[in-house]
């Protein structure tokens, strides 16, 4: 019997663990080409240009888990083997077997690099933790609450 999928936050970020294609998602009965939600996208899905070429693959889905708001996907080119961020807006539809987006090819290939950005919070600081003061998020897995 297969465990079902884990997902895990990843800062502000959406993350879903590795896993190989399936015909049928055996755990809802559910067809590859039925549309999912943004939380139901999996690391490696194949992801799809406005005419139907391959242009990547997602290595992470972005969006904020506590507000339920997807900001979009984290994608590995197929072509320079570098990520982009491919903005919400620009998704047409997502299911198990590939996201589509409305962007052509030369499009996709010319968004900016991904760049992972550092957040920082109020927190207590000093020798003996009396001040009030910016403190660099930790890099751990888990989004707090």
């Amino acid at each position: 019997m297969r465990r079902p999928i884990r997902k895990f936050a990843i800062g502000r970020h959406y993350r879903c663990e590795r896993r190989r294609p399936v015909e049928l998602n055996k755990e809802s009965k559910v067809p590859d080409t039925d549309p999912i939600g943004w939380r139901g996208v999996i690391y490696g899905t194949p992801v799809t240009a406005v005419d139907g070429t391959h242009v990547g693959t997602v290595r992470e889905v972005l969006g904020s888990d506590a507000e339920d708001i997807f900001h979009g996907l984290r994608v590995r080119l197929a072509a320079d083997r570098r990520d982009v961020m491919v903005p919400a807006d620009d998704v047409t539809a997502l299911s198990h077997a590939k996201v589509e987006t409305d962007l052509s090819r030369s499009a996709t290939e010319a968004l900016p690099t991904y760049d992972e950005v550092s957040t920082y919070h109020l927190a207590s600081v000093g020798w003996l933790r009396k001040h009030l003061g910016w403190t660099k998020d930790s890099t751990g897995d888990e989004e707090p609450g």
